[in-house]
């Protein structure tokens, strides 16, 4: 006799969990991307992503909102990249402006007392 047969959630109702889950973690991931963009993203789209594919189960085909939920994520993850690669293509074209360069110098200066020479140094991987 099983001691936690009572206690025992049915396969259904817990897929019914991983989907609510995940659609909710999908739809936290869209504003996540414009409220606090790089990390909370990727963790919460990958997140409902996974639990999408969980609540799958041993069926054959995702249900309406799981298959919701990892369309929100993967847009989250999408956006989340995009809005990063427009970020370093526009600091490159800044750095490589002088009158941009001087222009956040000066406002570097002016906020934390460092100039962009001698903060550049600072950053790993830049030379």
């Amino acid at each position: 006799m099983d001691i936690n047969a009572g206690n025992a959630i049915p396969e259904n109702q817990y897929a019914q969990r991983l989907e609510k889950l995940s659609f909710w973690l999908g739809a936290a991931a869209i504003p996540s991307t414009f409220i606090s963009p790089v990390i909370a993203p990727f963790l919460l789209g990958s997140m409902a992503i996974i639990f999408a594919v969980l609540s799958k189960g041993g069926n054959l085909r995702f249900s309406r909102r799981s298959r919701t939920a990892a369309l929100l994520g993967a847009a989250a993850i999408i956006i989340n990249i995009v809005y990063l690669v427009i970020t370093f293509v526009m600091m490159k074209e800044l750095l490589s402006d002088p009158a941009g360069r001087q222009q956040l110098s000066d406002t570097l200066y002016r906020r934390y007392g460092l100039t962009l020479d001698e903060l550049l140094p600072q950053i790993p991987g830049l030379e």
